[in-house]
């Protein structure tokens, strides 16, 4: 698309200076927005999805920058709020026709969430590794990503070398430290790496974003209450994931390595999966609820399974797939 090729200069998560990296944000939304059929309503929240007498969605009302209400007509609607958001907007639109929310008619609606099971290691060596010059995530290693139960655990793991910012290590190499240890850390930051593995968690139906039964956002709204309980197999696929990335360290000569403590990733996905059967989950392979004919997930939430990657460009081919899908429907007008 005209963008430069990688500069490696580093601290991508802060937003790519030189524009290489790709992001909906400046690459996909920037050549909808030309088409002139697309109109972006920014700084807005959908409250809730309304529906005809037939139980199709028929509008959504949503509160812009000012707190107004407005209420969007709709021939089909998409939600892509993320894991938690989805499935919240989708128990806030409950009706008569529909007491327990949309495509909630076999109460699937929030359960199986997933995050990803993870954890990170730092590794310092003798010579300076400046590893802040390159790519956040300038290596992949999927020889642990396939499933071998001999290992003690269902699932597999992806080691990424990690390179994180200067602030990111002093906030989080170990939290809540302080003194000369953690000040010596810092001070050596140019001679550490560090390797972050990520691993697949399984899909729980106990694991899930309901309505909190009391607090309410600005809007009156019930606020998403998550529930999480860890697996006995993360546990197995973590103790694995550390013995390995120390295995590798120690073999490209590590002279001391640091666990940093087990934080959740930002993976949320799961909440209104995908299913053959609409009595175990949300929407079919389209994407579409079980329930509500013109009422699409198109975000993380539709995934029946973690897997052990990154999710983001799963997301995108799904949605991809479900755009070329909707199209077609709409031109055959069976939406």
């Amino acid at each position: 698309d005209g963008r430069n090729a990688c500069d490696h200069i580093g601290f991508c998560f802060q937003g790519c200076k030189s524009g290489a990296k790709w992001s909906t944000l400046y690459v996909e939304i920037p050549k909808a927005e030309a088409t002139g059929r697309l109109e972006l309503r920014a700084e807005c929240m959908a409250l809730r999805i309304e529906h005809d007498d037939g139980g199709r969605a028929s509008a959504v009302v949503y509160a812009d920058k000012a707190g107004r209400h407005h209420r969007q007509r709709a021939r089909a609607v998409c939600l892509a709020g993320n894991a938690i958001e989805t499935p919240r907007l989708l128990l806030n639109s409950a009706s008569a026709r529909f007491p327990e929310g949309l495509g909630n008619d076999h109460g699937q609606v929030g359960r199986h969430y997933m995050r990803h099971m993870s954890g990170f290691l730092w590794a310092e060596f003798e010579r300076p590794v400046h590893m802040s010059r390159g790519t956040p995530v300038c290596g992949l290693i999927n020889d642990e990503c396939h499933n071998d139960p001999a290992r003690g655990f269902v699932g597999g793991i992806y080691m990424m070398t990690e390179a994180l910012g200067l602030p990111y290590f002093a906030a989080f190499s170990q939290p809540f430290g302080w003194g000369r240890a953690v000040s010596r850390d810092i001070e050596r930051y140019r001679y550490l790496t560090g390797c972050w593995f990520c691993g697949e968690d399984m899909p729980q139906s106990d694991n899930r974003v309901s309505l909190d039964p009391s607090e309410r956002d600005v809007f009156g709204l019930p606020v998403p209450h998550l529930h999480v309980d860890d697996h006995a197999n993360e546990f197995a696929m973590k103790n694995y994931g550390f013995k390995r990335v120390r295995a590798l360290y120690a073999a490209a000569g590590a002279r001391r390595m640091l666990e940093q403590q087990p934080l959740p990733s930002s993976h949320n996905i799961g909440t209104a999966r995908m299913s053959a059967d609409p009595r175990e989950g949300v929407c079919n392979r389209w994407g579409q609820v079980h329930e509500v004919a013109n009422l699409f997930i198109s975000d993380g939430s539709a995934f029946p399974t973690a897997g052990a990657a990154n999710p983001t460009l799963t997301i995108v081919a799904l949605a991809i797939r479900q755009a070329d899908h909707l199209a077609a429907a709409l031109r055959a007008g069976s939406l």
